[in-house]
């Protein structure tokens, strides 16, 4: 599946990679497979929000192998 990552993450992480699906996964689980590769981006990709066909998605949710997830990063503004 393919990931995309905005702002920082983007920073961190890169633009995009591709995550081999291996059977029904959810959000969390995905976390959990970048943060583990990617420890620097960890703090700031457990506070984002992911998105699945241009809705904002929960932990819980299970990502099919064809859909795209993107990151974004937590903001702070004022």
């Amino acid at each position: 599946m393919k990931v995309l990552f905005y702002g920082r993450l983007a920073d961190a992480i890169g633009r995009d990679i591709e995550i081999e699906a291996g059977g029904a996964s959810s959000v969390a689980e995905l976390r959990r497979r970048v943060a583990a590769s990617h420890p620097d981006a960890a703090d700031a990709l457990g506070r984002s929000r992911a998105v699945i066909a241009s809705a904002m998605v929960g932990d819980e949710h299970v990502i099919a192998a064809a859909d795209q997830v993107e990151f974004l990063p937590p903001v702070s503004g004022g």
